[in-house]
Formats: structure tokens, C-alpha cells, sequence
């Protein structure tokens, strides 16, 4: 769970420093959102009484939330800092992999990032089939095709020319006789390799 930063002006409740964190470093904003909350936590009226006129417009919005529990905010700052770390990290381990400190670094983990994924050998060479004769199979057809509907370059499909221009035709070709969109991969593909874009 993500958490919203709200833009407003400085109301007097809230002092310039935590408003001004808020802009700065992340665990500046992470001391300034715990800061306001815990403040909103201590401000709480009790069951009946007005909320004071000099509180601010994020210990409103945390309280109607239900985010002046401390611990609660803390887990979700944690998750949101976890999430951003494994975003960071490219390589996928696996349990018994052996690592030095410098394969977490920056250039390292780069380099897993922009590794090489191309295919080593043309798969339709391999399983001898013809690519122009697939033009039916939107399945294979998608695979050589990025979600906006374009066609993958040789060097992403690893493809040799002659057949990177028999699978370029059967495109075009399913395009042609409607069996495939042009501006996007199948629905069916699309919905089979990420599903919550459908619900």
C-alpha cells in the first residue's frame, strides 16, 4: 500500500519544518508523516467533542483514515520501504546463492538489468516451422509483438533476418484480416499475462 502525499498550503497547526520535509529526502517524509500522525493522536477528542479549530487539514485526513495508530503507519512505511528496495534489485536469487557486498551494488545490479535477454537461437529453426503459415496463431504472433501493438526488433526476438521477415508478414497478414489488433498484443494474451488489468 502506497502512501498519498497531499499537497496543501501551511496551516498554523503545522510547523514549516514537517511541511518542508515533505519535499526532501524519503526519511524525511517518513519522520514528518510519523510526526504529524502521532500529533493527530495526541489532538483526538474524545467520543462527542469537536475536533479544535487549529488542526490541521493532514491530522483530519489521518484521523478519518484511521492512520493515528502509530504501528499501523509504521508497517506501511516499512512495506512501502521494502517495496522500493526489491524494485532496486534485478538479479533473482535463490536460496543457497553465494554473495559478496558488491554484487548489491548499484553498477552490479545494473548490469542484471541491461543483461543480455535476447534469445541464442531462432526458435522457429529449431522447432521447423514456418512463421508466415502461423499467421493464425495469435499466441505465437504476440510474442513478436510489444504491448503497443509494434513488432520486436531481431535483436529482442533473436531471430535470423530471413525469418524476422516471415514473422514481420504473418504479423502484418493477421493484422490485415482483423485477427489481431494493431495498436496492442491479443486481449487474451494480454489478459493471461496480467490479469488484474481485467477485474
Amino acid at each position: 500500500m502506497s502512501i498519498t502525499r497531499f499537497a496543501f498550503r501551511a496551516p498554523v497547526a503545522v510547523s514549516k519544518n514537517s511541511l518542508r520535509c515533505f519535499s526532501s529526502g524519503p526519511q524525511n517524509q517518513d519522520d514528518a508523516l510519523l510526526s504529524i500522525l502521532g500529533s493527530s493522536a495526541a489532538r483526538n477528542p474524545p467520543a462527542g467533542q469537536q475536533s479544535p479549530a487549529g488542526s490541521s487539514l493532514a491530522t483530519r485526513i489521518a484521523r478519518d483514515a484511521g492512520l493515528d495508530r502509530p504501528t499501523q503507519t509504521r508497517e506501511m512505511i516499512e512495506s512501502e520501504r521494502r517495496y522500493q528496495f526489491q524494485r532496486q534489485i534485478y538479479r533473482k536469487w535463490q536460496p543457497g546463492d553465494v554473495y559478496s557486498p558488491h554484487d548489491l551494488t548499484g553498477a552490479e545490479q545494473k548490469k542484471w538489468k541491461f543483461g543480455r535477454k535476447k534469445p541464442q537461437s531462432d526458435a522457429f529453426d529449431v522447432l521447423g516451422i514456418n512463421p508466415v503459415n502461423e499467421y493464425k496463431n495469435f499466441t505465437i504472433m504476440s510474442e513478436y509483438m510489444t504491448e503497443t501493438g509494434r513488432i520486436k526488433h531481431s535483436k529482442d526476438t533473436g531471430l535470423r533476418p530471413k525469418n524476422q521477415r516471415k514473422i514481420a508478414k504473418a504479423i502484418r497478414r493477421a493484422i490485415g484480416l482483423g485477427l489481431m489488433p494493431s495498436v496492442h498484443r491479443h486481449p487474451l494474451v494480454l489478459k493471461k499475462s496480467n490479469p488484474a488489468r481485467f477485474l
